[in-house]
């Protein structure tokens, strides 16, 4: 059941938190007894996890496995980007690797197709590095967006 592995996966987010958190304390910052917390995760009787926590586990244990999970569920995926500063140096520079990483995408793709012949594992990395590329191009937007917001913040 697909909704069964989103339980699945806040509960291990839960338990393991890639940021060290307490199970505790990931009830707390939640607002919820934790004994409440663990029977729906665990899907005791009387007990299911509401979707309304699904966003909140993902921020206090900094997991994204439910939203990755989600994300392929809908044929997609989930891209996490990092946080941008405001220094103009750093939208150029994005653009400039983003640019590279595209040339250097297409490149491979033209190779592959011009030799008739695409391999799984010519496949596998077209699609790895398509996705970098596709995260480079959304990190220079999110830079170009974050820098003109915080020049407005300035002049204003």
């Amino acid at each position: 059941m697909r909704d069964e592995q989103i339980r699945i996966l806040c509960q291990h987010a839960v338990k393991y938190a890639p940021n060290g958190i307490a199970a505790e304390a990931v009830a707390e910052a939640l607002g919820m007894r934790y004994a409440t917390l663990m029977s729906q995760l665990s899907a005791q009787p009387g007990h299911k996890l509401g979707a309304e926590i699904v966003l909140p586990i993902m921020v206090a244990t900094g997991c994204r496995a439910p939203i990755r999970h989600m994300a392929a569920e809908l044929g997609g995926v989930f891209m996490e980007l990092p946080p941008v500063s405001a220094r103009n140096d750093a939208v150029t520079q994005g653009l400039v690797a983003s640019v590279r990483e595209f040339g250097e995408f297409a490149a491979q793709v033209a190779q592959s197709i011009d030799d008739g012949v695409i391999r799984q594992e010519e496949l596998r990395r077209i699609s790895a590095d398509g996705m970098e590329a596709v995260t480079a191009i959304l990190q220079v937007i999110r830079r170009a967006e974050r820098f003109c917001a915080l020049k407005h913040k300035e002049d204003a």
